[in-house]
């Protein structure tokens, strides 16, 4: 259903800097984090293939550019020490690619089977809408470390949608048979999985969702020139004490208090224009 692996050492954190070379492609101003507006975001074609190894390699994914730094909305104020995501986006005519590569000074992860808690880790979980006319007919996939993967879609106005109890809430009634096909996920890390005995340095996940989980949802599958959906990827980073540094692209955080808040996610638009 879906792939995972690891490749240790393969993404040093030096790259980091040359993955941010590119910048954000929204035209809108700088802000600060408590007044910047909803972000916007151009997804341009691959022409190449994208092999799903976690290596991020290809050209098209290294002249890609980042949607731009994520903000952390239960931080009162920046403390220097936050741990940053590169994330970017491409698509062809079956996938929707994703890759994040995340600075992380502790590794922690420990859920390996689909479906499993996989926000109690270090983890990504991107939140898609793929008709903006209905903010609350949206997907969510969650991914650990392990490349483990939580699935779920949700559909507030229509209840006969079959969804998945929130990642660690209760069991309510039979758990959705819902799974989306064909997802392939792989990870690499810098650093060493569940020891806080040393300082790590990041993790990279690359992702591709088949544009056919969408087609019950989305106006046009696949995306046709200038479609734009509303999407927003956020991440889980814990620390060694336990605690947790939430970040993301979008700022639901400082609207709703919650990563879950449709109204307010990114746009993205898919542009029909190849990646150079």
């Amino acid at each position: 259903m879906f792939g995972h692996g690891f490749v240790a050492r393969t993404v040093p954190l030096v790259v980091l800097s040359a993955l941010f070379v590119r910048g954000a492609s929204s035209d809108e101003p700088e802000a600060s984090e408590s007044s910047r507006r909803t972000p916007h975001h151009v997804i341009y074609r691959t022409q190449s293939k994208i092999t799903i190894d976690g290596k991020l390699d290809e050209p098209a994914w290294k002249n890609a550019e980042s949607v731009g730094e994520f903000v952390f909305g239960y931080l009162e104020k920046k403390t220097g020490s936050e741990e940053q995501t590169v994330f970017k986006m491409l698509w062809d005519d079956h996938y929707l690619y994703f890759a994040a590569v995340c600075e992380d000074r502790s590794l922690m992860s420990k859920h390996t089977e689909r479906d499993s808690k996989i926000p109690a880790d270090d983890s990504v979980e991107i939140y898609i809408t793929p008709n903006a006319q209905r903010p609350d007919r949206h997907f969510a996939f969650y991914i650990n470390i392990h490349g483990a993967l939580y699935d779920v879609q949700f559909d507030r106005n229509k209840r006969s949608v079959e969804r998945k109890n929130f990642p660690g809430a209760p069991t309510k009634g039979k758990k959705s048979s819902w799974d989306a096909k064909g997802v392939k996920i792989a990870t690499t890390m810098t650093g060493t999985l569940n020891d806080n005995a040393d300082t790590d340095q990041s993790w990279t996940t690359e992702i591709a969702i088949p544009f056919e989980n969408f087609k019950a949802a989305a106006p046009h599958t696949p995306p046709k020139p200038n479609d734009t959906w509303r999407l927003n990827p956020n991440r889980h980073a814990y620390n060694a004490d336990g605690s947790c540094h939430y970040s993301q692209w979008a700022p639901t955080i400082e609207k709703v208090e919650s990563f879950w808040g449709p109204k307010y996610f990114g746009w993205v638009t898919f542009s029909g224009d190849a990646q150079k």
